[in-house]
């Protein structure tokens, strides 16, 4: 028997799932910045609805980023907590991953090119671009941050002309250009309503346990694609 929990606090969402072979239990809720309060009963409650012990699981499974500042805190803060108190493995999964492989599991998308864009306020994104290759989505490239009107896809990446893709995140809602080699192209299907869950984590999770991409927590940091003086200007700014 293989068991995964995972959690989500890196967006708007806060979610937790456990993955015990083919079996998922879910708790998820829309209460935006509740998720200190909020995530930690829910990991309880599916715990003791499993009837497993969190020493017993193989790993633990989190989005360490990109997202917000406060959630990523909350969610590294919980994992530490875990990790360290029952002695066990994490897996680490790019949040923008997570998106992307929330709208293949819903969607199938088989071939297809995913960019995710999600709002990171101070009129940016955090974006990146996955191959849907048998199930999973797979990175093109590195997660990073560009500005709400255009997201610029290096030439080397689009390896397939013709390729369709789907765009995925709220950042989707400025509508941004998308650019290759000087070149835009549209989104064939748009999902702004996709954003990470624990659910899908473990779609990741169990290829990456499976793998033997695990880690120990003291090796692992919050990716926020921002440096800490760009969040103090976004504090000043909103005070």
């Amino acid at each position: 028997m293989t068991s995964i929990l995972s959690i989500d606090t890196s967006g708007t969402c806060c979610s937790v799932a456990l993955g015990v072979d083919n079996k998922r239990l879910v708790r998820r809720t829309d209460t935006p910045r509740e998720h200190v309060r909020l995530v930690l009963p829910m990991v309880d409650e599916i715990l003791a609805e499993a009837g497993i012990k969190l020493s017993c699981l193989d790993a633990i499974a989190f989005t360490h980023g990109p997202g917000s500042f406060t959630g990523l805190r909350i969610g590294f803060g919980v994992i530490q907590g875990l990790a360290f108190g029952a002695s066990l493995p994490v897996i680490a999964c790019s949040s923008l991953q997570v998106m992307a492989q929330r709208a293949i599991n819903r969607g199938g998308h088989h071939d297809s090119i995913l960019i995710t864009a999600n709002d990171a306020r101070m009129d940016e994104l955090y974006w990146g671009a996955y191959k849907a290759v048998k199930d999973f989505a797979i990175p093109l490239v590195h997660d990073g941050l560009c500005s709400q009107q255009e997201i610029h896809l290096p030439v080397s990446e689009w390896s397939t002309a013709g390729t369709p893709f789907i765009a995925v995140g709220d950042g989707w809602r400025y509508q941004p250009a998308l650019i290759c080699g000087g070149e835009a192209f549209k989104p064939t299907t748009i999902y702004q309503d996709i954003g990470p869950d624990a659910e899908d984590i473990l779609t990741l999770a169990f290829s990456a346990l499976q793998q033997g991409k695990v880690a120990n927590i003291e090796d692992i940091e919050p990716v926020y694609l921002r440096n800490t003086i760009s969040w103090k200007k976004r504090q000043r700014l909103r005070s």
